[in-house]
């Protein structure tokens, strides 16, 4: 019994108060919050990417189309 008690009084200053429970809450919100705004700028990003990319290309398939349409004929 003793010996329980020995190694609970050890362990107690190891465990995490409310003070450091908050700090931490605080931290991970700063950091979840740059990963939502890098996130979200990447985003927009890829997004203008492909709407260059489909600018540029659909014309160039539908030019294609009619060019083997009106060489069918």
């Amino acid at each position: 019994m003793e010996t329980r008690f020995t190694r609970l009084e050890a362990l107690i200053p190891t465990l995490a108060t409310r003070e450091d429970l908050a700090c931490l809450e605080t931290r991970m919100s700063i950091s979840i919050g740059r990963v939502e705004t890098t996130l979200h700028s990447e985003m927009t990003k890829l997004t203008c990417r492909i709407m260059a990319l489909l600018a540029g290309l659909l014309p160039s398939l539908f030019a294609a189309a009619v060019y083997v349409a009106q060489c069918a004929n």
